[in-house]
């Protein structure tokens, strides 16, 4: 659930995906608020590009509901779509068009007002660095450019909560760098949702991440809790299988990610005594958990990653949920 309610602009609850007896996603969550930039990681096959296109409307769920800016999509979609700018994976161009023919198309579907339209063209040629290829036939363009189009495409209009699944994808390194200043660049009263697979592309741009595979989340949790100085992680093994609600109720620990029902990462507050080795066991045993082996974590997202998308049957379908 958003903090502030009112700052909320995206709102997806319990949502199904079903194809017959497959389910592609299993009772998801998702809220945005303004100035989040979540990273939503996954192996391929997870249910990323799914989820994503539920939330853009493309795809109806089975089941759950989904709310932009605080409309329905489900009931009002033509409203809540006013509030939405989508970048799929495959950029959604016509490659006879040049750049400035295509986002004037872009804005008149979007119902941008006829005079206000060179004014949003101009805006989203700047933001997107595509000023000195503006009068280019798309189809001539690099993929590098393609993709700032399609950026440029999903921002015309201004909206409120910004799609994009695997912007970064195929991108050369210098591309990449640039496709990632454009992210962090996008305004502070908006709030992008932002699928990949590269943890060090979710880091650098994202200040949330979210874990899912299967079809389920595994980890919803701020950037800046899973490598910090503020925090610590610890790979603990438990002689008896845990619940993850014992192990959140621990003063200190921030999330609790399972490895398997015995072996959870455990992240807790650096605070000096929190940080401790011996003040997890003791805080384990006063809990009724006997602690076999404690090991301190580095690169957590990376280990976190690994762990949460080679456990096929995961034992619990969200970690750390961010406030």
């Amino acid at each position: 659930m958003c903090a502030d309610t009112s700052h909320c602009l995206l709102q997806a609850t319990a949502i199904q995906v079903s194809y017959g007896e497959t389910a592609a996603l299993h009772a998801m969550d998702l809220n945005l608020s303004a100035g989040d930039t979540l990273g939503l990681l996954g192996l391929n096959g997870a249910g990323k590009s799914t989820l994503l296109k539920v939330i853009a409307g493309v795809l109806a769920p089975s089941s759950g509901t989904v709310s932009i800016a605080g409309a329905d999509l489900q009931r009002n979609p033509v409203h809540a779509r006013q509030f939405l700018g989508y970048a799929p994976d495959k950029p959604p161009i016509y490659p006879e068009f040049t750049i400035t023919e295509y986002l004037v198309f872009a804005a008149q579907i979007r119902r941008i007002p006829k005079r206000e339209i060179p004014s949003a063209i101009e805006l989203v040629i700047e933001k997107c660095g595509l000023g000195d290829v503006r009068k280019r036939i798309i189809g001539n363009l690099s993929h590098g450019y393609q993709q700032r189009v399609n950026l440029a495409q999903a921002l015309i209009h201004k909206p409120k909560l910004l799609i994009l699944d695997e912007p970064t994808n195929g991108l050369d390194p210098a591309q990449l760098m640039e496709m990632r200043d454009l992210i962090k660049n996008i305004h502070h009263d908006q709030a992008t949702l932002f699928s990949s697979h590269l943890l060090t592309e979710v880091q650098a741009a994202c200040n949330r991440v979210v874990v899912i595979n299967g079809g389920s989340k595994l980890l919803d949790m701020p950037i800046d809790q899973l490598d910090s100085q503020h925090h610590t992680t610890y790979e603990v093994v438990l002689q008896q299988a845990a619940k993850q609600t014992d192990l959140l109720n621990i003063p200190g620990v921030l999330a609790a990610c399972p490895v398997d029902p015995q072996r959870w990462l455990l992240t807790t507050e650096s605070n000096g005594k929190v940080t401790s080795t011996e003040f997890i066991g003791e805080a384990l045993l006063a809990c009724g958990m006997q602690m076999l082996s404690v090991t301190l974590v580095k690169n957590h997202l990376e280990r976190i990653f690994s762990q949460l998308t080679t456990n096929t049957q995961p034992t619990a379908s969200v970690m750390g949920e961010a406030a």
